[in-house]
């Protein structure tokens, strides 16, 4: 069995619902997938995607994205985002996607339920850089009930992260177990839909929105990689495809992402697969990745400090965007 990895499917353009029906038949019916959020606001493309993965994939593991709890339109028993987690909860149950931690052969997988905070960025802001609540559709199309205080800036990260449990001390304990009965544990892959490094993000000055660190991480999901201690950590959201290994553990992002980022891809994105992250049968992680970001800061040092755009970024938006 081997396990493979996408973030990103958005599955609302053509182009990308076509790459998921075109995915063979065939050659993944004894692996298991990991979806890592973002497929779609719909429901029906949710379900469609959701079933053209389970036909493909012997197993097939989800954790949501921000795009799949927005509430854009009158759906049955949806009133806010937090109904539409418990829908995409149910829908899961009924098609057997998992979204709880399971032992797939021999190998733990266990989403990580997050929600970003912008208290996550650490890093000194560009002068002049536009709010990120000017830039996120997530601020107008996600509703939260008002039982979540939204003024304070963790509260529906730690809404979310209180949603592991008991299922992610459970896994703890059992990993524990295995450890003191074996003198060893099983592998385990955790993913996330959002980041948990900012590290795992380039540098203000290279975005052509900066203030986008605020609202792609949570410190919450970097305590449970520590808790947890997996071999690999998948998430999504940024669009940028990672692979690095920080303290140990291999942190990968593997995403389709819009159909105009892939044509600026090598080849026009042409051949794109899932990432094979684990093969059971070598007992091992897959190799590494050259990843255009991860490769640049193992040849680069990460300078927050430096405020400057870069060239790129002043040309797209102009130097007078940034005084």
């Amino acid at each position: 069995m081997r396990i493979w990895a996408v973030s990103d499917v958005h599955a609302d353009y053509k182009e990308n619902m076509e790459w998921c029906e075109a995915l063979s038949e065939n050659a993944y019916q004894e692996d298991t997938l990991i979806l890592a959020g973002d497929i779609s606001d719909d429901q029906a493309i949710l379900r469609s995607t959701f079933e053209l993965m389970v036909r493909k994939f012997e197993h097939v593991f989800f954790v949501p994205g921000n795009h799949d709890l927005w509430v854009r339109r009158k759906e049955r028993g949806v009133l806010d985002s937090l109904g539409k987690l418990e829908v995409i909860k149910d829908l899961c149950r009924e098609l057997g996607v998992h979204t709880e931690p399971a032992r797939i052969g021999g190998v733990w997988i266990a989403p990580i339920y997050s929600w970003y905070h912008a208290s996550f960025d650490r890093e000194p802001d560009l002068r002049g850089a536009p709010a990120v609540e000017k830039v996120m559709v997530d601020f107008h199309a996600c509703r939260w009930p008002p039982s979540i205080p939204t003024s304070h800036d963790t509260s529906i990260a730690e809404y979310f992260d209180n949603l592991n449990e008991p299922a992610l001390s459970n896994l703890a304990e059992n990993l524990e177990m295995e450890e003191e009965e074996n003198g060893t544990r099983s592998p385990l892959i955790t993913f996330s839909h959002f980041l948990p490094l900012q590290a795992l993000l380039p540098e203000k000055r290279m975005l052509f929105q900066p203030n986008l660190a605020k609202a792609v991480g949570s410190d919450y999901i970097q305590r449970r990689i520590e808790e947890l201690r997996p071999i690999a950590h998948i998430f999504g959201h940024t669009h940028f495809a990672w692979d690095t290994v920080v303290d140990g553990v291999r942190y990968v992002q593997w995403p389709l992402a819009y159909p105009q980022e892939r044509q600026r891809r090598h080849d026009g994105g042409k051949g794109f697969k899932p990432l094979v992250i684990y093969d059971t049968a070598q007992k091992k992680l897959s190799p590494h990745q050259h990843t255009y970001w991860a490769n640049f800061y193992q040849e680069n040092r990460r300078d927050p400090s430096n405020i400057e755009p870069a060239p790129w970024v002043k040309a797209r938006l102009g130097d007078l965007a940034w005084k």
